[in-house]
């Protein structure tokens, strides 16, 4: 029997809903009926003044009320929200958690990172067979980036890291420096992550990376604009450094008028592509797989499992 769900994913650079129709029987089934995305940038609010100002408060309010009429007319039985980085840094958090709920009706779970790479490694697991693999995935946000490794389909370590791509931008604009200077904030990074890395693939290296998160999937399809390459599904290292290479010579305005990028993609897609080459050359991996799956998915599954 088929069950109407909708997942929310609150992130630091939007907020993303997914309407699904589950299934658990004979076997477990997701077939996705429609995706909408608000560019809410939370992460802007968070990062620079610690809260979620008023302004933004009521853009998403607006959001989570439109979300609340499309779950309505689509007949969705039930509705699961989780908020992650720039949420659970927020001080006016409760308040925000409280407005969306007499706004909206729609309750908002503020999860932490452990359960977001959770959430996000259900996803990949059920669109790719890791069976006798050992993977690395990588989920870029906009507030953290969660580092996660698996053998076969066992979740073996996550950790989420503070190096999200608007936060990436945020440092940059507080400190005066500008894209060039990129190398500098992940460098304070690299202690943290090099660890995390080192520790659980230094002696058992994995096999291949696992890419989430729309600034991939992103990556993926610029793979196909910049070097007439196909597919779009995976990206090899050589590959991504020339992807960085070519996007460094467009300004942000330029990646949307010639690359024909969203406003916030453009800004925040060289941060994140650099993100994914310093892991991948951390762990030394040559591929990263890109699934098209994300937090949103894994939300999905599960309220099947539930």
């Amino acid at each position: 029997m088929l069950r109407r769900v909708s997942a929310i994913d609150i992130g630091s650079n939007a907020i993303r809903m997914m309407i699904a129709d589950i299934s658990g029987h004979p076997s477990p089934t997701i077939q996705v009926v429609k995706r909408f995305r608000a560019a809410v940038r939370l992460g802007h609010d968070v990062f620079t003044e610690g809260i979620i100002t008023p302004a933004t408060m009521d853009i998403a309010k607006a959001t989570f009320r439109r979300y609340a009429e499309t779950n309505k007319e689509l007949n969705v039985e039930v509705c699961r929200a989780v908020a992650t980085s720039a949420c659970r840094e927020a001080k006016n958090r409760q308040d925000f958690v409280d407005e969306i709920f007499k706004n909206s009706h729609i309750p908002i779970e503020v999860i932490d990172g452990t359960e977001e790479g959770r959430l996000i490694h259900l996803a990949v697991r059920k669109e790719l067979n890791l069976d006798n693999k050992r993977s690395m995935l990588i989920d870029i946000g906009g507030g953290s980036v969660e580092v996660t490794f698996s053998d076969g389909d066992k979740m073996t370590a996550t950790k989420s890291f503070p190096m999200g791509t608007v936060r990436i931008l945020e440092n940059l604009t507080k400190r005066q420096l500008n894209e060039a200077h990129l190398n500098i904030i992940m460098g304070e990074f690299l202690g943290d992550l090099g660890e995390h890395i080192y520790k659980n693939c230094d002696h058992d290296p994995v096999d291949f990376a696992i890419g989430t998160g729309g600034n991939l999937e992103c990556l993926g399809k610029l793979k196909v604009q910049l070097l007439n390459a196909a597919p779009h599904s995976f990206l090899t290292l050589s590959e991504l450094n020339a992807i960085i290479e070519k996007l460094k010579t467009f300004k942000v305005k330029e990646r949307v008028e010639v690359l024909k990028l969203r406003p916030d993609r453009a800004d925040v897609i060289v941060p994140a592509a650099m993100l994914v080459q310093t892991i991948m050359r951390q762990a030394e991996v040559q591929k990263i797989l890109i699934p098209g799956v994300g937090l949103r998915d894994g939300i999905a599954w599960s309220m099947l499992t539930k």
